[in-house]
């Protein structure tokens, strides 16, 4: 769905909450904005065709929309850095007991399987070969 002659995407949004977040925002700024997505979204969420929100604002006002949004604002590189030390960490680098209690909950799942199966065909050879 395009937005009407003189209006602008100023952002594209994947949840209709933070298109709702941005035009907050845009209105703490003093901008008007509005969401403009399927109007299937409201009551047939499974017959949308396009499932991404867009924030419009007048033209006029496109360039100090994304601006007030933190479109084009340098990220601050310490902030990078910490955010990807953090999120990027081997499994092998984690604490021992970390990687212990993993291995133990992983095992947890498939072991009384594994272990039923086993009694299951240790009575059925028992039966079939007394």
């Amino acid at each position: 769905m395009e937005p009407l002659p003189g209006l602008s995407v100023v952002g594209e949004f994947t949840t209709h909450f933070d298109a709702e977040l941005a035009v907050a925002m845009l209105r703490d700024g003093g901008l008007e904005g509005m969401v403009l997505s399927d109007p299937a979204y409201s009551f047939a969420a499974h017959l949308v065709t396009e499932r991404m929100f867009r924030v419009v604002v007048r033209a006029e006002v496109a360039e100090d929309a994304r601006e007030l949004l933190g479109y084009g604002v340098q990220p601050n590189e310490e902030c990078e850095a910490l955010e990807a030390a953090y999120h990027h960490r081997r499994f092998a680098d984690r604490p021992k007991w970390v990687r212990w209690l993993t291995w133990t909950a992983l095992w947890t799942v498939p072991l009384p399987a594994l272990l039923a199966v086993a009694f299951i065909i240790y009575y059925l050879l028992q039966m079939l070969f007394p």
